[in-house]
Formats: structure tokens, C-alpha cells, sequence
């Protein structure tokens, strides 16, 4: 119901973005067995932005490079060819809402930060879990960016509307989707499905996006959509520099659904602090 919902307004209020072009040319090259990284490299570089961009991302602390990348085929071999079209696809959203502001009311740096740091987090997590996922993890890496950005685009088509949602959720101190569902009868997260149907991504990542604030049974039933939904939850603890919160997100139902140690739920929870602080947006 809700994602009808969505689709019905969206249709007359928000405009769904298309796929970024060069995402779009990046992911034709990858499934090309004769294509090699100089022309992934070059297909980057013919959008002198979101080349910029990658680069910048390329070479932040996250990716504790021991060189400077200088080029995009540079980026493309050091970083591999699924992990530069991950990049890619950050530095283009990323530009393409760069008009986007939301006053004193909505922190929109805050949000990517957020965004980014929760597709880092779940791609480490689904690498160390034994539970079958369905999803590489730089496929995580997309759901973390898009899983709140149903939000921009409810603050650029939505404008006043959905900054009431905002105001009500931290003056009731609620959940902003609870906020959002009540008014508008669906949440940001039905708006990033709808995205990520939209640009022919798996129909998981979708229902990871959609569902990563519940209802309860859907966590249950499937370890991707529980992984992304519990990270996001940790990740608020880790910007309030939080690991133990973070990590006891993570209860023994949740250890044994995903196949994943409370060991390596703390390391990376730790990891993730040190992440928190270098992320560039």
C-alpha cells in the first residue's frame, strides 16, 4: 500500500532522477569481457566533474591509498573495476543534488555522511558474513547510499511539506519515516525503492532500501534486508562515537541470522569510527 502511495505522488510531485549517463555506460563496459580498465577509465573521464570527484573520493583517508591516484584509469586499477563503478555512481548522485539545501532544518552533508558511511559498514559486514546474502558487497555499498535519499528528494519536490515531517519528528522525538508515513503514507524509503527499480538495479537492493526501518517480519525473512536495516541503526551510534551502542545493535538473533561473530560486529564498528571521520562529500 505504501509503495502505491509513493508511486502516486511521486508521479505528480517528485521527479524520480534518471541513472546517471556515465553509471550507465560504466555498467554496460563491465558486463563487456573485451573491455579493460583504460576504457572503463576513459568512459569516467568524458564527465570532467564526476571524474573530479572520483578522484577526490579515490583519494580520501578511506581508501588509505599509499599513492595519489592522478587519473581515472589510475582510480580504476587501484580500486578495481566493481569498486570504481560503486564510486562512480556516489560521485554522480552526490553532483546531482548538490543544489539541494535544507536551511537549518535538514542537514543534507549530514545525510550523505550518513548515507555513505552505512554502505561502507554493510559492504564489511557482508563480506565477513556466512549467511547467503544474494548480494556482493559493493552491491551494500549502492543500498547505503540510496537507502536515504528518498529524503532529498522529498526536500527538493516536497519543499515545506516534508520540513514539517522533520520538524514534528525531533520536537515528538520520533523517527523521521514515522513522521513522514503519517502525513504523506509512505516513507523515504519507499522513494529509494522506487529509485532503484527505476535504474534496473536487483530487486534485493530495492527491498533492502525499502524496508531498512522494518516492519519487523521482513527483517526476519531475509539476512540482506536485516543486515542493511541493523547497520543503519548502528551507524547513528557511531556518529555520536557510540561503538558499544553500535555494536549491541547487533543482538544474538541477529548474530545467528546473518552467520556473523560479535567479534567481528565490534571490529567493525570500530573500523567504522575512524571511517565516520574521513568521509568527504
Amino acid at each position: 500500500m505504501s509503495l502505491a502511495a509513493a508511486r502516486s505522488l511521486v508521479s505528480q510531485n517528485v521527479e524520480l532522477p534518471t541513472l546517471p549517463q556515465v553509471v550507465a555506460k560504466i555498467n554496460a563496459l563491465v558486463e563487456d569481457p573485451d573491455v579493460g580498465v583504460r576504457e572503463i577509465g576513459a568512459a569516467v573521464a568524458e564527465d570532467a566533474p564526476i571524474a573530479a570527484k572520483v578522484l577526490k573520493i579515490a583519494n580520501s583517508a578511506y581508501f588509505g591509498l599509499r599513492e595519489k591516484v592522478i587519473s581515472t584509469e589510475h582510480a580504476t586499477a587501484v580500486l578495481g573495476i566493481r569498486m570504481l563503478r560503486t564510486v562512480a555512481m556516489q560521485a554522480s548522485v552526490l553532483r546531482q543534488y548538490d543544489h539541494v539545501t535544507g536551511g537549518t532544518d535538514f542537514d543534507c552533508r549530514l545525510l550523505w555522511k550518513h548515507a555513505i558511511l552505512t554502505g561502507q559498514v554493510s559492504a564489511a559486514l557482508a563480506s565477513r558474513c556466512k549467511a547467503r546474502l544474494g548480494l556482493a558487497p559493493d552491491e551494500f555499498q549502492v543500498i547505503g547510499l540510496l537507502h536515504d535519499v528518498g529524503k532529498i528528494l522529498f526536500l527538493e519536490g516536497l519543499g515545506e511539506s516534508f520540513l514539517t515531517c522533520v520538524r514534528e519528528a525531533r520536537e515528538r522525538d520520533l523517527p523521521e519515516h514515522v513522521c513522514e508515513e503519517a502525513r504523506l503514507g509512505f516513507h523515504h524509503g519507499h522513494v529509494g525503492a522506487l529509485i532503484a527499480s527505476a535504474w534496473g538495479l536487483p530487486q534485493l537492493v530495492a527491498d533492502a532500501i525499502e524496508f531498512h526501518h522494518g516492519p519487523r517480519e521482513r527483517l526476519l525473512s531475509e539476512p540482506a534486508i536485516a543486515l542493511v536495516a541493523l547497520v543503519n541503526l548502528a551507524t547513528h551510534s557511531i556518529e555520536e562515537g557510540d561503538v558499544d551502542s553500535a555494536a549491541a545493535c547487533f543482538d544474538a538473533r541477529g548474530h545467528k541470522l546473518l552467520g556473523v561473530s560479535a567479534e567481528d560486529v565490534r571490529g567493525v564498528m570500530e573500523l567504522a569510527r575512524d571511517w565516520w571521520t574521513q568521509i568527504e562529500v
